[in-house]
């Protein structure tokens, strides 16, 4: 069976700056992934060129085992969540209303005469909701969410599409330490459902790296430095090396790895 995706020796230069340099990697079909690496590493171009949003400057990327030309249809498969779209959201929407828009890609509900959604479409949104074990979150407006209920509710709109892939962009940025961690173990019961698509989870923090993200590559520079599990990857030399800081321990607890930052690394 071919992987879902299968990047081989990409490069990608954006006017005369080097972005990606001899980049390979591959997704399974329901494999699980986190993508770690400081800013400006390559990580979110490399996502993009996965995806089927930028094309490389050299190099092959295949797709089930093809190399696409028309990607429209493919990009309909993936379901990216993101924080930005967090912001777009109209507050005074509800839930439903926002899994909805998950079927058109609509920001927002909105009513257009060539397009309105169909009471079956309703219906569906209600089951996402209730799949994901949110029913609950339906009525509510955007407004009045947490943001651990807001990804939620995006992690439902998102499956509208019935993706191949989720891509979560840092979902957990802005959240406080209680609503982070609630919204990781809904995660994780997520991921061990063996029904569910593939994932690539995008994080600067390795503790956000659950139990069933059971592989993890890291970017520094343009290049992936290592790849592999994420018992085999996410070690104390890789993760100093790949941040440039001080690591005084990196601990394991709860099937979870937590750095502990050395002196001077704040």
């Amino acid at each position: 069976m071919s992987p879902l995706i299968e990047i081989k020796h990409v490069d990608y230069t954006q006017g005369s700056t080097e972005i990606l340099r001899d980049v390979s990697w591959q997704l399974a079909s329901g494999a699980h992934w986190a993508v770690l690496g400081p800013n400006g590493s390559g990580k979110t171009t490399l996502l993009k060129i996965a995806c089927g949003y930028v094309w490389p400057s050299s190099g092959t990327v295949l797709r089930n085992g093809e190399e696409l030309i028309d990607l429209r249809e493919w990009r309909k498969r993936v379901g990216w969540i993101s924080c930005d779209l967090v912001d777009l959201v109209p507050k005074g929407d509800t839930a439903v209303e926002t899994v909805v828009t998950g079927r058109t890609a609509q920001v927002g509900l909105r009513y257009l005469p060539t397009f309105h959604p169909t009471d079956e479409e309703f219906v569906e949104a209600r089951e996402r909701l209730d799949a994901i074990g949110c029913a609950a979150l339906a009525e509510k407006r955007w407004g009045v969410l947490s943001q651990g209920e807001r990804q939620q509710v995006l992690f439902a709109r998102a499956t509208m599409a019935e993706p191949v892939l989720l891509v979560l962009d840092e979902p957990c940025a802005g959240m406080d330490p209680g609503v982070r961690e609630r919204f990781l173990a809904w995660l994780d019961s997520q991921l061990a459902r063996s029904d569910g698509p593939s994932t690539l989870l995008v994080t600067h923090h390795v503790e956000e790296i659950m139990p069933h993200i059971e592989s993890t590559l890291v970017m520094r520079e343009g290049t992936i430095v290592r790849q592999g599990t994420t018992a085999e990857v996410v070690t104390h030399e890789v993760i100093q090396s790949a941040y440039n800081i001080e690591l005084a321990e990196l601990r394991e607890s709860g099937c979870r790895r937590w750095p502990i930052w050395g002196p001077g690394s704040q």
